[in-house]
């Protein structure tokens, strides 16, 4: 043992650590341990970096799904028609012009029109609304949207695209000493409560004979009661409407006319009004 005692003392060893390789041995085992230790950190960044691709694999899959999801419920509410209709309203609202046609479900289409409603033909001379030829795209949900083409066909319906009432009565109206009111040809009002009716204003010509002359005639509307809408002390007609976007119509006789005329469409009425407009089958 003394013989290996200096050898032991040169390499800082003791005799039981020279003569059984220890050192050599812890070395190797830790040299071992930190091969093993890289290898499992190697291996995590590899689980890691695997985990977030699958991640991001996952996302980009339910992104997609929500862009398709997206898309087909867009083709869904947003409608592209071509049809052949007549129109029921124009308008000018700061500065831009529409046009409303009926749409799905007794709802009126509101359609931006980008030619100008003024040149539109919309009815002939004896009132017959023009068919037109219509493409156009519009949103289910709000009822509106955008001509894409509209041109005037040439022919004209006969029937009536505004709609009329079940009041009955007679009186001053248009400024006339005795209008006559009446209604008929009543039907289930097919989206909503309540039913339809055409509607007709007339005057007494010969009151032997009982001669009489239609002044105005409204086709398909809920009711109608004469009301004083711009206040002059003479009263006009007010129509409900079956359309939930327009409630209302009001027919005068403009200045230089002879027969009254559509000239206004309120959003609301006095509630008096109201009241007289609830049709008669409702109550």
């Amino acid at each position: 043992m003394t013989l290996l005692e200096p050898l032991a003392q040169e390499l800082d060893l003791t005799v039981e650590e020279l003569m059984a390789c220890r050192r050599q041995a812890v070395a190797e085992q830790k040299g071992a341990e930190e091969t093993m230790r890289n290898l499992l950190d190697i291996s995590r960044d590899s689980v890691r970096k695997e985990r977030r691709r699958s991640w991001k694999r996952i996302a980009a899959v339910l992104v997609l799904l929500a862009i398709t999801a997206a898309v087909v419920a867009w083709t869904q509410i947003m409608v592209t028609e071509d049809v052949q209709d007549t129109l029921v309203l124009t308008e000018t609202v700061d500065g831009v012009d529409y046009v409303y046609i009926e749409g799905e479900e007794g709802h009126l289409l509101k359609l931006r029109y980008e030619g100008g409603v003024k040149d539109l033909q919309v009815e002939n001379e004896w009132g017959e609304p023009q068919v037109f030829q219509i493409s156009y795209r519009y949103n289910r949900l709000t009822h509106e949207g955008t001509v894409t083409a509209l041109e005037g066909t040439g022919s004209f319906s006969m029937g009536g695209i505004m709609d009329a009432q079940v009041d009955e009565g007679e009186g001053p109206l248009f400024g006339l000493p005795m209008v006559y009111r009446t209604s008929e040809n009543y039907y289930p009002n097919p989206y909503g409560e309540g039913y339809l009716g055409d509607y007709t204003c007339y005057v007494m010509l010969d009151e032997e004979t009982w001669e009489t002359a239609d002044i105005l005639r409204i086709k398909d509307c809920v009711s109608a009661t004469p009301w004083d809408a711009d206040g002059d002390g003479i009263d006009e007609l007010v129509v409900r409407t079956r359309w939930p976007e327009k409630p209302y119509a009001v027919y005068d006789i403009p200045d230089g006319e002879l027969k009254p005329q559509l000239v206004s469409w309120p959003d609301t009425v006095p509630e008096e009004i109201r009241e007289n407009l609830r049709c008669i089958w409702e109550q």
